[in-house]
């Protein structure tokens, strides 16, 4: 884990201050939300370092302090009004416990979310709840079945602190298929550590080549637990 940066007494206050000015706030109630890669036009940019946006300046301002950036507005309906582009690919952070990470599969079409479930049993609607939803039992088919338009994609929700400033409040990350195939893993390790769980948040650069000979790349979240990785299985099926 990278050591944590120096700071000046000056900014050490404020970030004091903001983490005073903090309201106790919920797993559900995330004060920021942290990103791999941004929104343009419908399509995901990826970005350097990792990315966070929040509505509240004060924690924008302390994140920036922290890794880096400088918070700017980024207006766009579908998310926070304020984001920090960081300069941090390692995000040292608390976990929760089990309940830190969350998976749910999605379908949604029309406007409509018409299928959750957590794999084996719906999840919603209230009158399906606890019943079979009949999804395929490997993630790999799950992920066919899903890009056959015939079955539902995985939501990942993991909420953590920032080690550097617990008291700022917690933040989420939200991703698909990057975290599903490993969510064992990660719970059988939050299960036998002790709480909170020391981790980092890495921001992984994925190189390979394909059989045909194309070099791709892409970004990845990648979550370690201690000194343990425990989301670092090869992504390349998950992204093929």
């Amino acid at each position: 884990m990278a050591p944590h940066p120096h700071h000046s007494p000056s900014r050490d206050q404020k970030l004091d201050d903001a983490r005073a000015a903090r309201p106790p706030v919920s797993g559900s109630d995330p004060v920021g939300r942290f990103h791999v890669a941004r929104q343009r036009g419908g399509s995901p940019i990826a970005v350097s370092a990792w990315r966070m946006t929040t509505e509240d300046h004060a924690v924008a301002d302390a994140v920036g302090g922290l890794y880096g950036g400088m918070p700017q507005r980024f207006d766009t309906g579908d998310e926070h009004a304020v984001e920090v582009l960081t300069r941090r690919e390692h995000i040292p952070v608390l976990l929760g416990g089990r309940g830190a990470v969350s998976l749910r599969m999605v379908m949604r079409g029309a406007g409509e979310t018409f299928h959750v479930c957590d794999g084996t049993r719906f999840l919603e609607p209230a009158d399906a709840r606890g019943s079979l939803c009949g999804c395929p039992a490997s993630l790999a088919d799950r992920k066919a079945a899903a890009q056959a338009g015939r079955g539902p994609t995985p939501e990942v929700r993991l909420g953590f602190r920032l080690a550097d400033l617990p008291g700022l409040g917690v933040f989420s990350l939200e991703t698909s298929w990057e975290l599903a195939a490993e969510l064992p893993a990660l719970a059988a390790a939050l299960d036998a550590a002790a709480v909170p769980v020391g981790g980092v948040l890495r921001y992984e650069l994925v190189e390979f080549t394909t059989r045909s000979g194309i070099a791709v790349s892409y970004r990845r979240p990648v979550v370690e637990v201690g000194s343990t990785q425990v989301l670092a299985q090869d992504a390349v099926r998950l992204a093929a």
